[in-house]
């Protein structure tokens, strides 16, 4: 999730244990600062979009560092309202990290919530990167006209409802496309998640028996498509690139990716696809990898966000 959204349901969580939302109240802001503190791994930005994707939603994401913030915030608002409770003021701060983790498992980024102990990320695939409704159901429960009107638990509700509306969709693009392919015995795992844009869109990847299938489901009006079908890499080629430094990142980078292989006059150019996300016809972040007639190493670039961006690794 994106920063403002998490520092708003930071802030309908104080709300919602009957906290005045203020810059007065300590608690409240106890509880905004938690939610987003997780996120100043953005300061890895400073080296580069290389090292901050490499980075992000990472250890400063875990459980652990829960405890970590919470403390540290605690002393900071401590110091700036000597009367307020370093109790109260420890729960919320780490409620609202508690909250932040929970929203970022949904989405299909993840975060390596159990590190160290686990350093995959984890994940639900269930809500979008941005999601209006949440933001709309978290204002409703800050905003004092609106709680009057609509109560705070009901808003709840509706969130609650709107997570089984999201699990069925889910569940329902599988069935779909389960009955497409005839569940084939080809078929190796298939991942559901959701589009970038659209409530009721799903975007697949399947693995199948010498390939990828990558895909997209609408539910409402039922569409399936292939958008496209990737061959496996050929193993020969494979061990020659998968202990590049960019082969690495890849893999720690996202669990579902792609590399496919071209020759050239001059040797061979590998190229990588994080298959997570897909947007305006494309995938999101992309890689290449060049190297000579021996398999050595030429070059390779990080292409982050768009194939013009180039960040050398």
């Amino acid at each position: 999730m994106d920063p403002i959204t998490h520092g708003v349901v930071g802030l309908a969580m104080a709300a919602f244990a009957g906290e005045a939302v203020s810059m007065v109240n300590p608690y409240a802001i106890g509880s905004l600062l938690g939610a987003v503190i997780p996120d100043a791994d953005i300061v890895m930005q400073l080296k580069g979009d290389y090292s901050y994707l490499k980075n992000h939603r990472g250890m400063s994401h875990s459980i652990p560092f829960i405890f970590l913030y919470g403390t540290s915030i605690t002393a900071l608002l401590t110091f700036i309202y000597p009367g307020a409770s370093m109790i109260k003021l420890f729960l919320y701060a780490v409620s609202g990290c508690i909250s932040h983790l929970m929203l970022d498992i949904t989405n299909s980024y993840g975060a390596q919530v159990l590190w160290p102990f686990y350093r995959k990320k984890v994940t639900l695939d269930l809500l979008l990167v941005y999601d209006p409704l949440l933001i709309i159901l978290s204002l409703a429960i800050i905003i004092p006209n609106i709680r009057t009107k609509i109560h705070p638990i009901i808003a709840l509700m509706i969130f609650a409802a709107y997570l089984s509306i999201r699990y069925w969709m889910k569940s329902h693009a599988k069935k779909i496309i389960k009955a497409h392919f005839n569940c084939s015995d080809e078929i190796l795992f298939i991942r559901i998640l959701p589009s970038m844009v659209g409530l009721v869109r799903w975007h697949f990847v399947i693995k199948a028996q010498g390939k990828r299938i990558i895909g997209e489901v609408n539910i409402l009006p039922q569409k399936f498509r292939i958008i496209e079908v990737m061959d496996d890499l050929d193993n020969k080629l494979f061990k020659a690139v998968k202990n590049t430094n960019i082969a690495k990142f890849f893999g720690e980078f996202t669990p579902l990716f792609h590399i496919k292989c071209s020759k050239t006059n001059r040797g061979y150019e590998y190229s990588f696809t994080d298959l997570r996300y897909y947007i305006a016809k494309d995938f999101l972040h992309h890689a290449t990898a060049v190297m000579d007639e021996n398999f050595k190493l030429v070059n390779s670039v990080f292409h982050p966000y768009h194939r013009t961006r180039n960040v050398e690794i």
